[in-house]
């Protein structure tokens, strides 16, 4: 894992689950984060098309949700994501960075209903949406690590 002070915006994130892959985006100054597109995992392709989404988009970096447990180990699915990021990385020269992701499917849930999705829709945004709060969290630990790092005056 690269250092979190070292991520340059703008940033890709991804919410890679056992069948889709979730993406999402931030802007260069990390205001913002949006869910762009899903990709199915079972294409063999799918770091490729990650890598071309990087650059389509002009990032400097691809941060991947770790699903760890609600007791901060780590189980079947961290060990999956990791294999994941692995793959990616091999072909991938962005740094890639890791961010807890636990809840965000939930609160991914949440949202897309409080905005007025239906079941369906829920279904087909509910990835990228949680790559998109996977990403709003990262930046936010980035910022908290940034203030602490300040010295007082």
């Amino acid at each position: 894992m690269v250092d979190l002070q070292a991520a340059i915006l703008p940033l890709l994130a991804l919410d890679i689950g056992g069948k889709r892959i979730g993406i999402a985006v931030c802007d260069a100054l990390g205001i913002s984060c949006r869910g762009i597109t899903c990709l199915h995992r079972n294409d063999r392709q799918w770091p490729q098309q990650v890598l071309a989404q990087a650059e389509a988009r002009g990032c400097h970096g691809i941060v991947i949700g770790l699903p760890r447990n609600m007791d901060g180990s780590e189980g079947t699915q961290a060990k999956d994501c990791r294999q994941a990021a692995k793959q990616l990385g091999s072909q991938c020269p962005l740094p890639i960075y890791f961010q807890d992701e636990r809840l965000s499917s939930w609160e991914a849930k949440e949202r897309l209903y409080a905005q007025g999705f239906n079941e369906k829709k829920v279904r087909l945004k509910i990835d990228q949406t949680a790559a998109a709060i996977i990403l709003e969290s990262f930046l936010a630990r980035k910022a908290s690590s940034s203030r602490r790092d300040v010295p007082s005056t």
